[in-house]
């Protein structure tokens, strides 16, 4: 491996930039998991409570 000149290694592009979308992406999953969540929860304690409306 060789060494990188000076002028090469302020040339060096790449890397990970944090971009608004990217954010508003995290911000989107988060919610959906959040609201998943719920209904989840509010489906094992309705079933564990025995108020789950019968399939007829």
């Amino acid at each position: 491996m060789r060494d990188l000149s000076i002028y090469e290694l302020k040339n060096i592009k790449g890397g990970f930039s944090l971009t608004s979308t990217a954010i508003k992406y995290v911000g989107d999953l988060i919610e959906i998991l959040i609201l998943a969540g719920r209904k989840l929860g509010s489906s094992l304690r309705r079933i564990g409570s025995g108020e789950v409306c019968p399939l007829d």
